[in-house]
């Protein structure tokens, strides 16, 4: 058979390519050597006796060295040598499949296996027409999350790209995060959560709902929600100069992370917070964003609903607390993963939201991965949620002013968020149904996403009698 080689400065390198095949294992398309190579991005290349006159690119394939994965519908080509990045439009990769949604292929060189620590790697995403396609670019990809990370086998990950890069409509950042949703059985739970904020209108930065399949070196990996990495930045959380971001997470404290140097308790509610911006803040200013924090804590403490009106954005504030309602986000009460900053103006917002897949009213067995078990409220004093959310309800004016807000919102919040969640079932079905061949559900995405409008919709029409108890 012939062999496809390609030399650079006259030194030959064999690298071995990854092919992707449409459809099952079972039936599986190869590239001939008479037939026209295709780039990931789906240009047609040259033919390959025309590369094989090449002096700057000669291609082959052995045949012997192809085989299939049953587990994928991948094919890849070995061989002795240490495997690198594809990273030129001349690769030999046939088009992406077009499953309704875009598509990632990313290759770490040396074959380097994902874990925690960040490997290097080649990205290259087909837009299938809804974005602009991505042609190869350099970056660094490692496993992200607590317990979706430790728990499940299908990883979530963070990319890192060498340079600011637009990634499927988006903003030009280097930092992106690949979700998995693997316990989310409707695959649609955060997304839900992002669209209610989104709806809300309180919160400056959203995090985004791209949904696309992913492959990692030949293997295909799922359906998987691309966004937003949280940080601070003008296209995300744009804290302004001196501003402070900061995560309330008890992950990232100082009980289960002793040795990070920032993070810390605070004064009043003893918090667990991890300070994300500024990065590598010292002591002496950890001791200054602790006793600013303070001064919130205290007014929240005393109930003093128009102190705090001065120090924090209001409007967040109580969008937040509904949405963590609404969601039946129990993470609220460790806490984990909430997040609040403050701007230039020393002004505080409550936000980004983040991580809802603890949400949902979910059984937190982990066989069942059962969600909407009850109907319960997070915010009642006889729960282990922090003072600090819940204090402020002592003060009538508060408790009178989020009664109105949740008037406003809850009307059409649904009609909203239901409009799109059928749009994204509609564009992901064949994506879906690849997934659930690579990671068997325990119940389908259909009959899923149907329990969590009908839990959803009970909780708005209930919401309203619960808050007389607040």
């Amino acid at each position: 058979m012939g062999y496809v080689c390609n030399f650079a400065k006259g030194v030959a390198l064999l690298f071995p390519l990854f092919l992707f095949a449409c459809g099952n294992s079972e039936s599986v398309n190869f590239i001939s050597p008479n037939e026209s190579l295709v780039s990931f991005g789906g240009e047609a290349q040259s033919s390959s006796s025309e590369l094989l006159q090449s002096s700057s690119s000669l291609t082959i394939i052995q045949s012997s060295s192809i085989i299939t994965q049953s587990s994928s519908s991948s094919v890849i080509a070995q061989s002795s040598s240490s495997r690198v990045p594809v990273q030129s439009s001349s690769s030999v990769l046939p088009s992406p499949p077009n499953n309704g949604v875009p598509y990632i292929r990313i290759i770490t060189y040396d074959s380097a296996n994902v874990d925690s620590a960040y490997a290097l790697c080649s990205v290259e995403i087909a837009g299938n027409g809804i974005y602009e396609d991505l042609a190869p670019a350099s970056g660094k990809i490692r496993t992200r999350g607590n317990s979706t990370r430790l728990w499940y086998p299908k990883k979530p990950y963070r990319i890192k790209l060498d340079a600011k890069t637009s990634v499927l409509g988006l903003p030009a950042n280097k930092d992106w995060v690949l979700l998995a949703n693997y316990r989310d059985q409707s695959k649609f739970m955060n997304a839900v959560a992002f669209d209610m904020a989104r709806y809300m209108g309180s919160f400056a930065f959203v995090n985004a709902n791209r949904f696309v399949e992913v492959e990692i070196n030949g293997e295909y990996m799922g359906i998987y929600q691309l966004t937003e990495q949280i940080e601070h930045g003008v296209s995300r959380v744009n804290t302004g100069n001196g501003g402070v971001l900061l995560s309330l997470d008890k992950d990232d404290g100082p009980e289960l992370s002793p040795s990070a140097t920032n993070n810390f308790y605070s004064k009043i509610y003893k918090l667990p917070v991890a300070v994300k911006y500024p990065k590598n803040v010292t002591a002496t200013q950890i001791d200054t964003i602790s006793a600013n924090l303070a001064v919130l804590e205290q007014a929240i403490a005393n109930s003093d609903y128009d102190s705090v009106q001065k120090l924090m954005d209001i409007s967040s504030f109580m969008d937040f607390l509904i949405l963590q309602e609404l969601t039946h986000n129990v993470e609220l009460e460790a806490p984990r993963s909430m997040y609040l900053y403050k701007d230039s103006s020393g002004l505080y917002h409550m936000g980004p939201v983040w991580d809802f897949d603890g949400g949902f009213a979910y059984s937190w067995d982990e066989d069942s991965k059962k969600y909407f078990i009850n109907q319960d409220w997070i915010l009642h004093r006889n729960r282990a949620v922090p003072g600090f959310f819940i204090n402020l309800f002592a003060n009538e004016n508060f408790l009178a002013d989020y009664k109105a807000r949740w008037g406003l919102l809850k009307t059409s919040i649904l009609a909203d968020v239901f409009s799109k969640l059928d749009d994204y079932m509609v564009q992901t079905q064949k994506a879906l149904e690849n997934d659930a061949i690579k990671w068997t559900p325990v119940r389908s995405y259909v009959d899923e996403v149907q329990s969590l409008k009908s839990w959803l919709t009970e909780r708005v029409n209930r919401y309203e009698s619960a808050l007389q108890k607040y």
